[in-house]
């Protein structure tokens, strides 16, 4: 490394400032296609920075950027308002006419500039009287610094700027992110670094950031992994000094400490954690390096340095699961409804041994799909319908003290009914890789896709870029910040050997979750936080000996050598002449198909898409449900042959369209072609493949399903919205019930049928000719030998125009256990047109940040809030969407301070001035001008013009057009029309209100003979209703004379 000392040339910097001086490290580790420079500093004050200029990058291609739009913002006018700022800004944006500075803004593309900053603390080092300390604090930062002392005024700046921000507490890290446009980086960075230069952390802003943290808690209840997580956490030594609970809640933050004493001990850890030499920070812009290297300088060198160790959990790995309590079996009360089998094992931690990754080395084999592994062999017993294995390399997951090692399995029925010889068929796989011992054959396979996968792989968005640096700078040396997590560096056999010799059966965890445990069960034990209801036992002496020694099964084996890895990497020749925009190549009654090849990312990858439309998928909820179940049967059947192409990052997937079914194909292009005619060949063979007990498992997984999903509030709301506005949907109650009528000859048919007479929409884009693309779905036409669709049976979907005035759905939630209320506010306007899309797009933007400021921080309503432009098959709209907890309010309530804020929002628009309002849309341009990072993106984006048949395919210059034409009265007359506030001449509001319980006597759970929903008109609440039938207590009949909108080929439902 090389020291340095040089004054700071930040364009804020004073003249006279001292010298700041700082290290330089070894950058990174890079692929050969990453444009990208990097560097990374180490200040005095011991924070470590890595800085990443793609200046090269856009060079590359046509975008350029200039310095001069940077660093036009004073850092010394913190004391003027945020009007003032503000101002300021749009002179340095544009100085002269304002048309000519909006078209010069809508010619430059733009990118996102991102941030992130890790520190070395998470919710191990939680005070023991105080659980979810470091979340508490992650939330307290963001409420202000001595420097800018407003509460909220960060995310305020940022998201007026067409940018977000967040943070995430894990259990060793703490992260801040946040992406902006790049003109406004550096003041950004000014405000950001302040939170950890000098934050207030007020005491009054306490009680608020308490509601949101016990929100946040809340909407977390109902989720089963996060249950497991915790029950797990549970197990730890209690003599170990590690937090058991990490999330927090007004229990652990209001109830059990006094405010005086929680004020105290917030200021307290954050001294002694919120250190600059425990702090890694990422920026990543199209700025020179030098500029970057300033801003660090500038902005973060006052970061205090308390020089203190971290606390130092490594001591504790041999005794944090030295307990009795966890190696035994947990029978778990799911809140969904699954049958899923965790093995868990505790080994000492592996960050050390990253550069080997002896535990992804066996969890590849593990949780191989292909033939002679593990999982074949499972599903071919119709035992198993999936697998995952390893760990997520989360902080809870892997740390310093420990990495667990799951082998998860979501079973059948009859899967648990076979539990014991389940668990001995894991152990006989097992048993021969200890046989057999590492393999280095395998582990230079894995090294070599690995390889192949970070050099090609797709430019990462800057926030998730800046993200992951800054929490990997936390754990490597800074050559492998961006390799370490990624690469596999050594074959080390004896790492590989000592993991393996960690999994044995009296080693382990069991965790079994069902909703039907066998009759001896009893789970009467409750944890603490969660609730979650358990039993728990030994495990049998009669168990553990078979489990040992058990030989490995002769169905078992090795994978081959993978036919599907690609070789040809090579690019096809630049044209010169390449169309801006896909052409269709393939129009006939039968086929469209649309081309474009790819000479702008330069990567040797291809999309294939297809959308499959039939006129029998959609035309009943029994027909919606075996679409459904078609897509499971499939995916079961291909798996075994298909699963080899997943691990050469060749990937595909099936799903369920508006009016059919979508395949989505993409990865390295050369073997795309050899997928398709496989997927093509078990396309047409489903009904041929399919066994009884196939059928009978994918129909129970579909039981559960349905069952799953109305049991989340968010998607009843979104089935309760959709199944009013349009004239062909079915809800996943109406799938459930009408999934028990379905019968092994009923899907037999199906299958068959729904091949029959099809239509299909394609798009091939990216390293492919003309002629492989064409070639390939004629092929796939040929083998599918389908007939074409009457235009009288081609499917169609219609939305419904909503009544004016104001109307509202309300039904209570089916889960008991579910305290979480979900409400959403749409207000509807009408068919789509550029003009009113690019409006409801400019009031979203101008609303995103007081709707948080309000509805979130000052009246702390619900963790979850925010607005949405709404495109329902080419029927515009927009929504606010508050998600709370009916402990806590009515949905009346939130309602009706949802219009509250209506109305503030009015005055809001009224007030605003012409050249606030030319700001905000010179900012949605240059959002709408975000380049793209990825091929995936531009193919996404076309992809949609295809199946919405709209083919707007320069819809952003469309946009950019409107938005520079559009007039501040266009706008706020708008809002006039559309707000209960207004004067109401297209006010047409639904609002949808799923009410959450609270207690479980409240719930109405669903009978296997009765789906039907508990609506609700509260008529107490009102002296004066809205209007006569503002209650809806039937929705077909609410639907049957209101009119349908014409029909419109389909955009995607939002």
């Amino acid at each position: 490394m090389s020291k340095h000392s040089v004054k700071n040339r930040s364009s804020n910097a004073s003249k006279n400032k001292k010298p700041i001086k700082f290290e330089v490290l070894q950058a990174p580790q890079k692929s050969e296609r990453d444009l990208k420079e990097y560097k990374v500093i180490k200040l005095e004050n011991g924070l470590t920075a890595c800085l990443i200029s793609d200046v090269l990058q856009e060079a590359a291609g046509d975008n350029e950027s200039s310095d001069e739009d940077y660093g036009d913002t004073d850092s010394d006018c913190e004391t003027e308002s945020d009007e003032e700022l503000e101002e300021e800004e749009d002179e340095a944006v544009c100085s002269g006419d304002e048309e000519d500075c909006m078209k010069k803004v809508s010619e430059a593309k733009q990118k996102m500039a991102a941030t992130a900053l890790c520190i070395g603390v998470g919710s191990f080092s939680d005070p023991k009287e105080v659980p979810g300390m470091a979340h508490f604090l992650e939330h307290m930062v963001f409420m202000g610094s001595e420097k800018y002392p407003k509460e909220n005024d960060f995310d305020k700046f940022i998201t007026k700027r067409g940018g977000s921000d967040n943070a995430s507490t894990d259990c060793e890290t703490t992260t801040f992110y946040f992406e902006c446009l790049e003109k406004y980086l550096e003041k950004s960075l000014d405000k950001f670094a302040q939170f950890f230069v000098s934050p207030l952390l007020k005491k009054t802003s306490m009680t608020r950031e308490r509601e949101a943290i016990d929100s946040e808690f809340q909407m977390a209840i109902p989720s089963d992994s996060y249950r497991k997580e915790q029950l797990l956490t549970s197990f730890f030594n209690p003599s170990v000094p590690v937090n058991q609970f990490s999330w927090g809640n007004l229990i652990t933050l209001k109830d059990n400490v006094d405010d005086d004493k929680l004020y105290k001990a917030l200021h307290e850890f954050r001294k002694r954690h919120y250190s600059a030499h425990r702090m890694t920070l990422c920026i990543q812009a199209r700025l020179p390096m030098e500029t970057l290297q300033n801003f660090v300088m500038e902005y973060f060198s006052n970061v205090p340095s308390n020089q203190l160790l971290p606390d130092n959990f490594k001591q504790y790995s041999d005794k944090i699961y030295d307990t009795e309590m966890f190696n035994k079996i947990y029978y778990i009360i799911p809140m969904k409804n699954v049958v899923q089998v965790d093995l868990i094992w505790a080994l000492p931690s592996l960050l050390h041994l990253y550069k080997s990754k002896p535990h992804q080395y066996i969890s590849w084999l593990l949780g191989d799909e292909g033939k002679g592994s593990l999982m074949s062999y499972l599903r071919k017993k119709v035992w198993a319908m999936a697998i995952y294995t390893g760990n997520g390399e989360t902080g809870s997951e892997h740390n310093s003290m420990y990495a667990y090692f799951t082998i998860n399995l979501v079973l059948t029925e009859k899967g648990l009914e076979h539990f014991e010889e389940l668990v001995t068929a894991v152990f006989a796989y097992i048993n021969l890789l200890r046989k057999v011992g590492p393999q280095e054959r395998i582990f230079k396979e894995i090294q070599t896709v690995e390889q192949t996968s970070f050099t090609f792989a797709d430019e990462k968005l800057a926030c998730d870029m800046v993200e992951s640096v800054s929490e990997n700078m936390q754990f490597y040396p800074s050559t492998d910040y961006l390799t370490g997590s990624e690469l596999y560096f050594e074959y080390k056999p004896d790492d590989i050997q000592m993991v393996l010799n960690y999994l044995r059966p009296d080693k382990m965890n069991v965790m079994v979750m069902s909703n039907n445990m066998p009759a001896e069960i009893h789970c009467d034990q409750e944890e603490p936080w969660f609730k979650t209801q358990f039993a728990e036992k030994d495990i049998p002496n009669k168990w553990l000996e078979t489990w040992t020694n058990v030989e490995p099964y002769p169905e078992f084996s090795l994978p081959s050598p993978n036919r599907f890895l690609t070789t040809n990497f090579s690019l096809l020749p630049k044209t010169g002449t390449n169309p801006e925009y896909p052409v269709k190549v393939l129009d006939n009654s039968k086929v469209e198909l649309w081309y474009k090849v790819d000479e702008k990312f330069d990567t040797p990858t291809a999309f294939y898409f297809y959308n499959l439309i039939s006129p029998i998928a959609m035309e009943s909820p029994t027909n919606a449900t075996m679409m459904d179940m078609f897509i499971s049967l499939l995916t079961m059947q291909i798996t075994e042959e298909a699963y080899p192409a997943q691990v050469a990052d060749l990937q595909y997937t099936f799903s369920v369209s508006d009016k059919g079914m979508s395949i989505k194909m993409n990865g390295f292009d050369e073997k795309l072609p050899i997928l398709l005619e496989l997927i093509t060949e078990y396309l047409v063979r489903v009904a041929e493949n399919m066994t009884v007990e196939m059928f009978n498992a994918v129909k129970q997984s579909m039981i559960m399903i349905y069952h799953n999903k109305y049991l989340k509030p968010s998607n009843l709301n979104k089935d309760m919205r959709l199944s009013l506005l349009l004239s062909l949907y079915w809800t996943s109650l109406e799938k459930r019930e009408a999934v028990d009528k379905v019968d092994f000859d009923m899907m037999k048919t199906f299958a068959k049928s729904f091949l029959k007479n099809l239509y299909i929409q394609a798009l091939i884009q990216g390293n492919v000719t003309e002629k492989v693309a064409v070639e390939a779905t004629q092929k796939l036409i040929e083998t599918i030998g389908y007939d074409v669709i009457m235009p009288s049976t081609y499917p169609k979907i219609r939305v419904v125009e909503m009544p004016k005035e104001e109307h509202c759905l309300r039904v209570m939630s089916f889960n008991p256990e579910d305290c979480n209320s979900y409400v959403t506010n749409y207000y509807q306007s009408g068919p789509f047109s550029v003009k009113n899309s690019v409006i409801i797009d400019l009031i979203m933007m101008i609303i995103e940040e007081p709707l948080f400021d309000v509805l979130r921080t000052k009246e702390q309503l619900g963790y979850n809030v925010f607005c949405a432009l709404r495109d329902t098959f080419g029927i515009l709209g927009f929504s606010i969407t508050v998600n709370t907890q009916a402990t806590k309010h009515t949905t009346g309530h939130i309602d009706g301070r949802i219009e509250a804020f209506c109305k503030h929002v009015q005055k809001l628009l009224k007030k605003m001035t012409d050249k606030k309002f030319n700001q905000f849309k010179r900012d949605l341009i240059k959002v709408k001008q975000c380049s793209d990072t990825l091929l995936k993106e531009e193919v996404s984006r076309h992809w949609n013009e295809i199946i919405s048949r709209d083919y707007m395919f320069n819809r952003v210059k469309l946009e950019i057009k409107a938005i520079e034409e559009l007039k501040a009265s266009e706008m706020k007359k708008f809002w006039e029309e559309h707000c209960t506030h207004g004067n109401r001449n297209n006010l047409k509001k639904l609002t949808i209100q799923v009410i959450g319980h609270k207690s479980k006597e409240t719930a109405v759970a669903p009978t296997p003979n009765n789906y039907n929903l508990n609506l609700i008109s509260d008529l107490k609440e009102w002296k004066e209703l809205p209007n006569e039938d503002y209650y809806i207590r039937n929705i077909e009949q609410f639907k049957h004379n209101l009119y349908l909108y014409p029909s419109k080929s389909s955009q995607n439902v939002h």
